[in-house]
Parts: structure tokens; sequence; C-alpha cells
């Protein structure tokens, strides 16, 4: 969905409004460090009491560690309002039908992060090309205020769903995650994820214990699925049912940086004739039915100064509550990661089983094309190259095993891409 052209002209006022605000302001000194490497204690103790409350002192021997996008944000200034820019651009052979190499331009990722105090606002705008007309769109991709405490925090707004862990951790930075693309798993709702990756309503964290050892709890009540799965409702519902979250994570069990946790989400879909009232199809393979939604999912991640590892799975549940039919998904996916130095190589793999091509949610008509995959097992290997602290080289190869087709699908991609 493409913002109207206001947006625009808002973005480009918020990013005059932020560089007289930077002019004014005096210099950041942290700002060219290696913030992907960031002493953890410098970001999470970013939480000023006021807009002229000085920045904490750096620590005389910083931890390295890669840093999440949101982190990123707090560590990169220390005035009120901080401007965050993520894209990359690549050159790609894909074996698929009709493919031919190509140079590909990604998104352009703008993060717009205000603080005062324990108050906070954020937007994050993506700048897109379409792929047949060439014309660039705006998409808001988040937007949300937020009230922030040690232990209690609370977002309202559009947010990522706190589904899992990479969903945000990453957001829409690729130059932030190791490989170039997302799990297919975790992939956006309009570029065939099949997932509520995004969330429009109220979100809370408690923060049961801290220090050394942290849990945390989340909770979340938003609109719910639309019609299809690119259908966010922004400013309606469908139904009179929310959507439903609960996630618990515990974070320095084992090791500092070591996180693993569970999360559900249950969602009611709305209803759907079989045609519309023009002709075209809807939802033919359940026509007038609510289809209950349960989301389950367990995760793994550990993300140290050299080894990165990553891990989680998805169990999705769809079942008609009139005539009881049943459909299960599930979805896995695993990366490894070393870094040497300024490389790092890294390993994915995932798989997608079940009854996912029979789900009349994810295809409700299966005459009509879809972005979304069926069962299919993936690997993938590559090598990063940091340039410097902003940008890297990504090398890769990804072989995609499709399992109702019995074909290969590879891709080898070449992706420049940089965060500031």
């Amino acid at each position: 969905m493409r913002a109207p052209l206001a947006v625009g002209f808002t973005v480009l006022l918020s990013f005059y409004s932020v560089g007289r605000a930077r002019a004014q302001a005096p210099a950041d000194e942290s700002a060219g460090g290696p913030i992907q490497r960031f002493e953890p204690a410098e970001v999470t103790a970013a939480h000023p009491t006021g807009p002229t409350a000085a920045p904490p002192a750096p620590s005389p021997t910083p931890e390295l560690r890669p840093l999440t996008m949101d982190e990123i944000a707090v560590a990169t200034t220390n005035t009120r309002v901080t401007l965050n820019v993520f894209g990359d651009t690549a050159f790609k052979v894909d074996s698929a039908a009709g493919s031919r190499p190509a140079f590909v331009l990604g998104p352009l990722d703008i993060l717009l992060t205000g603080r005062s105090g324990n108050l906070i606002a954020l937007s994050e705008i993506a700048l897109e090309t379409d792929d047949e007309t060439g014309q660039i769109g705006i998409d808001l991709e988040r937007g949300f205020v937020g009230w922030h405490t040690e232990t209690f925090s609370i977002d309202a707004g559009r947010t990522h769903t706190e589904l899992g862990y990479w969903n945000n951790a990453f957001h829409h930075g690729r130059w932030l995650q190791m490989p170039v693309d997302r799990p297919r798993a975790v992939l956006f709702e309009d570029e065939g994820g099949i997932l509520p990756i995004h969330s429009i309503g109220v979100t809370g964290r408690w923060r049961l214990l801290t220090g050394e050892h942290q849990i945390e709890a989340m909770g979340a009540v938003g609109n719910g699925r639309g019609v299809i799965v690119d259908n966010l409702q922004l400013d309606r519902d469908t139904n009179l049912f929310k959507s439903l979250l609960l996630k618990i994570e515990a974070k320095g069990f084992g090791a500092r940086e070591l996180r693993f946790g569970v999360s559900s989400f249950y969602d009611r879909i709305a209803p759907e004739p079989a045609t519309s009232a023009t002709g075209g199809a809807t939802r033919p393979q359940l026509p007038n039915e609510t289809i209950a939604e349960l989301i389950a999912n367990a995760y793994l991640a550990y993300r140290g100064s050299e080894l990165t590892v990553i891990a989680e799975a998805f169990e999705i549940a769809h079942s008609a509550t009139v005539t009881g039919g049943h459909w299960n998904t599930f979805d896995g996916f695993a990366l490894v990661a070393y870094r040497f130095g300024v490389l790092a190589p890294y390993a994915t793999v995932e798989v997608r089983a079940g009854d996912v091509a029979q789900d009349p949610f994810f295809f409700p008509d299966p005459m009509a094309e879809s972005a979304i995959l069926g069962r299919f097992d993936e690997a993938t290997a590559g090598l990063r190259w940091d340039l410097n602290t902003w940008s890297a080289i990504k090398v890769e190869y990804r072989p995609t095993y499709l399992v109702a087709t019995k074909v290969w699908d590879q891709r080898g991609i070449v992706d420049w891409t940089f965060g500031l």
C-alpha cells in the first residue's frame, strides 16, 4: 500500500528539521565510531532524563558485538532526534524461467527516532521501486509512540509484531543482517511472507528480571489479519475480534549474548465469499467461514563479536470454525556465521512443510498466481566482507528445492549494502 504524496512531503520536511537540529547541536564524537560493535552498556543506558542530559561516558575497553536496528538508532547520536538510512544495490543471476542477469536496486530505508526522557516516537519509511513500472512508492513500515522505562514499556501504532527474534532485530535494514535477504518465514507480507510481520495496535513489555540475567514478558493486542496475507488493516478491522500475542524471552543465561524464548499469536480471520460483487474470486476454497489462526514459535539467538547463531521455528495452524477443516504449516530456519576480522562466512538452512499449499488463507484461489511458496527445502552459503563500520559486500549462493514441482531454483548474488 502506497502512502499519498503528502507523506513524501512530510519526510522531506522531517529531513529539514533534523538537519537544523543537528546543525545547532554539539558535534557527536561517537557518530563515526564502530557502532556495529558497541559496548552494550552504552546502548542500554540511552534513556536520558531530559533533552539536555549528558551522554554516558564511554567504556575504556568496550566489548565488541553487533547491534540491532533500534540499538543503532540509540547509539549514533546524543541529540533528541536521530536519522538513520539503510540501502543496498546488487547484481543477481537467477535460474527462474524468464529471469536474466541484472542489477537490482534495493529499498532505501529511512529511520527517524525521537526521544525526550521516557517518551519515544519512531517512524520508519521505505522507498521502493516497482519492478514492472519503475515508479517509486513510499511505504510507512513503522510509526508509533511509546513510553519506555527500565522495567516497563508500551508502544502504540504500527510496529513489527513480536514474533520470534529476527523480525524485530533487523527490521528493514539489510546491512544489519548477515545474509542478503530475510529468511522466507519472516519475509514481509507483500513479498510472499506467511506471518503477520506488522501489527497495528498496542504492545507492552515487562522486564521481570534485570541485570546480567534478564527475563522479559511481552503482550500485544491489535487489528487482525485482513482478507489475504498482504492486507494490513491500518484504520479498520474486518471483525470485532482483535489479534492477541504473548512472548517470553530470557537473556544472559549460559552466555551474556544468548537469548531464547517462545511466542504465540492468535486471531480469527473474517469470512469471505467465494466471489466478489464484480465476479472476481476471493476465497473459493473456504467461502463464508471464519478461520481461526494460532501461531506458535520458539527461537534461540546468540550474536557475539565472532560467532552468530540464530534458529527459529514456526507452526501455523488454521482451522475452519464451522466445517472443521484443519491446515498446519511448519517453517524453520537456522543461521550460523563466524567472523574472521572483516570477513564472515555464513550458512543458512530453511524448511517449509505441511499443508501450506492447501491452506485456504495462504492460497484462497488455487488458480491465481501467488508470491507465497509452498513446501520447499533451501540452503544458503555466503561470505560477508565489511569494508568499514558502515558498509559491507555480500557474495551469496542460494539453491531452493520446490517440493511440489520437484524443481531447483538457484540464485547467485553480489550485494553492496550500507547503514548510516
